[in-house]
């Protein structure tokens, strides 16, 4: 019985031995032949793509032949001439003709990356056989619109960049002769165009730009649905140095303006570009609002409707205070068109905050007064540079800001000429200003110094583009860079204070008040020399403006320089300038008064601070005695709380 039992163990142990080997072996062989079906398939795709290859080259040379003479004439053939009628009758003696060199061989024209490129690239042709001509016009519709869909779909997700490009001209054929086929899966076909606007190969980025121009054209209001991903894809191309890619961007977006609707490309033009680092993509994004506010009208615009005119406002407002010059016009042209209806002022002052109304007020009379004159000439390297934004006047930003932020009459600098030798080093130390490289920054900024120290004249003649790159570093990222700026600004205050009359002294000081809040001892102490510089040097009645501005817009830890700062200069020109300080100081003493919680104490602020709230209020009470609570008690912005607050205040001073 055991041993009937170990035989039928035995047997079973085999039977799962010999099954295993066989599996073993099965995989083995199914491996192997993976191994062979892949290499049989690259061996496949290798012929195919050295056959595609040949027939692009094919292709190539049929256009060239067509298109280009290759100079017959050139041709001659030996044994030709006098005798040649001879040989032809005895062909049995006649020898081979020998062909010569032709004197010119035509060349194959090399497209380099900036060159224009077709509506359909070459290689385009040769990888689509249904798509017989690069001219769009000559596409016809698809046999099975569905499956050619399916298809483009799968070759644009491939690596092989003339895939790409294939599949792109398939759904620009799709847009063209099947949009509802396109319209089925719309939403994937745009993610995926606009994933291939950011490849970085630019033919197959302008291709897609192209494509995406055409679904505006052709898809129209059904592009509605993903305009916020487009549109700021798009005003993020518009950003970049190829002239080329930027002119493909501003013909989808034109596009994209003519046929979606207008209040949705409204707010995605606003979303995608009004608040971009990049001047251009401002520039591009306050060009694309100008057209849709003409198109909508002024009426429309000023409606109070939801997400119109709360935002067209701000925007337009951010524009017109931009530190671009172009961007400045063109958010000035809004305030343009719109400053005809009836309720401009009136919707100003409720859509737009107070600082900033202030400066915007002041760009629509100079509007007024002279109305909007020409687009600005700039230059193709100011074009693509990029630079930090300026939300409004009351920030720091480049120094090309507007002047009208401004309120005095600035003094008319006289023209200089600079020789070439001057300007070739004014170029290389605006470049070093702007180096990624904090070393080389800081060689620019002591280039800066001993420029103004040795020609003053012509750092004033250059001044805008100076300090359109040297004002950044007074807050550069690297502390012995911020603290060199600094320390180079002090010494040239008393040397350019003149220049910095003309529309640059807010940016200046704007860029300098935020170090107050440093930890960095000696870049406090530089800062707080800096202020007093210009206290010293420059007329007081320039600096209630931007000191009150900075003083309300600093952080809690810089407020109480600021605004002890202010109350000196209240107290120096209240008598000849009261308006300046009605119109400038007051809104700060309200900030500062809204800040204070119900004990007394200010937000985020001290001991320091609170004692500098009570030194302005001493000090504004003092020379405008009850009209101070008479003018607290008149503005809507002042509840019963802050007038208690500030008569508590005035008791104590």
């Amino acid at each position: 019985m055991d041993e009937d039992l170990n035989a039928s163990m035995t047997k079973t142990l085999r039977e799962k031995i010999a099954a295993k080997k066989e599996q073993q072996r099965e995989e083995v062989e199914l491996k192997k032949f993976e191994r062979e079906k892949k290499k049989q398939e690259q061996e496949e795709r290798q012929r195919e793509k050295e056959r595609k290859e040949k027939e692009r080259q094919q292709e190539k040379l049929r256009r060239l032949s067509s298109s280009e003479s290759i100079g017959l004439d050139g041709l001659t053939i030996s044994g030709s001439g006098s005798n040649s009628t001879s040989n032809l009758g005895s062909p049995a003696k006649a020898a081979p003709p020998k062909f010569t060199q032709p004197a010119i061989t035509p060349r194959k024209k090399i497209r380099t990356a900036n060159e224009p490129v077709s509506s359909q690239p070459m290689s385009a042709t040769s990888h689509s056989p249904t798509t017989e001509s690069e001219n769009p016009e000559d596409w016809k519709p698809f046999r099975d619109a569905d499956g050619a869909l399916r298809e483009a779909l799968r070759k644009i997700g491939q690596e092989d960049w003339e895939v790409k490009v294939e599949a792109i001209n398939m759904l620009r054929r799709l847009t063209i002769h099947h949009p509802e086929t396109l319209s089925s899966q719309l939403h994937t076909v745009i993610l995926a165009i606009i994933a291939e606007v950011k490849n970085l190969r630019s033919q197959v980025s302008r291709l897609a730009i192209t494509c995406l121009a055409e679904m505006f054209s052709n898809l129209k209001r059904q592009m509605d649905q993903d305009l916020d991903n487009t549109t700021k894809c798009l005003l993020a191309k518009s950003g970049e140095s190829n002239n080329f890619i930027r002119t493909d961007v501003d013909r989808a977006l034109k596009a994209m303006v003519e046929n979606v609707t207008a209040t949705r490309a409204l707010l995605a033009i606003i979303m995608g570009g009004s608040s971009h680092k990049n001047n251009a993509v401002r520039r591009t994004t306050a060009q694309c609002l100008v057209v849709l506010v003409e198109k909508m009208g002024p009426g429309k615009i000023l409606s109070g409707v939801k997400d119109i005119t709360d935002r067209v406002l701000p925007t337009a407002a951010q524009f017109a205070l931009d530190s671009s010059q172009e961007t400045r016009y063109y958010g000035k042209k809004i305030l343009y068109q719109l400053m005809s209806h009836q309720d401009f002022d009136k919707m100003l002052t409720k859509y737009l905050p107070a600082n900033t109304l202030r400066s915007v007020q002041d760009v629509v009379d100079t509007l007024r007064q002279k109305g909007l004159g020409e687009v600005p000439h700039v230059t193709s390297s100011a074009r693509s540079g990029q630079g930090s934004r300026s939300r409004s006047s009351v920030r720091g930003g480049s120094a090309s800001s507007s002047a009208e932020s401004v309120n005095t009459p600035q003094p008319k600098r006289k023209s200089v000429r600079t020789d070439e030798a001057t300007l070739d080093d004014i170029r290389e130390m605006i470049s070093h200003l702007g180096s990624n490289d904090w070393k080389t920054r800081l060689d620019g900024i002591t280039q800066f110094q001993q420029m103004a120290e040795s020609n003053p004249n012509a750092v004033s003649a250059q001044h805008v583009k100076i300090f359109d790159k040297f004002l950044p570093r007074l807050q550069d990222s690297n502390s012995k860079v911020n603290l060199h700026a600094l320390q180079v600004m002090l010494l040239v205050i008393p040397i350019l204070k003149d220049c910095m009359l003309s529309g640059i002294l807010n940016m200046v000081i704007g860029n300098v008040a935020p170090n107050l809040s440093s930890k960095n001892r000696v870049i406090y102490t530089t800062t707080t020399d800096i202020l007093e510089c210009f206290i010293e040097h420059m007329d007081s009645s320039l600096l209630i403006q931007p000191f009150a501005n900075q003083a309300q817009a600093v952080s809690a830890r810089s407020k109480p320089d600021m605004v002890l700062k202010v109350a000196y200069l209240v107290d120096k020109v209240y008598s000849k300038k009261q308006k300046q300080v009605i119109l400038h100081v007051l809104p700060l003493l309200w900030h500062l008064l809204g800040a204070q919680n119900s004990s007394g104490a200010l937000h985020g602020g001290s001991s320091d601070l609170r004692h500098a709230v009570s030194s302005l209020v001493s000090v504004l009470y003092k020379h405008m005695g009850q009209s101070l609570v008479e003018k607290a008690s008149s503005d809507p912005n002042v509840s019963t709380r802050h007038l208690k607050l500030l008569q508590e205040l005035i008791d104590q001073s």
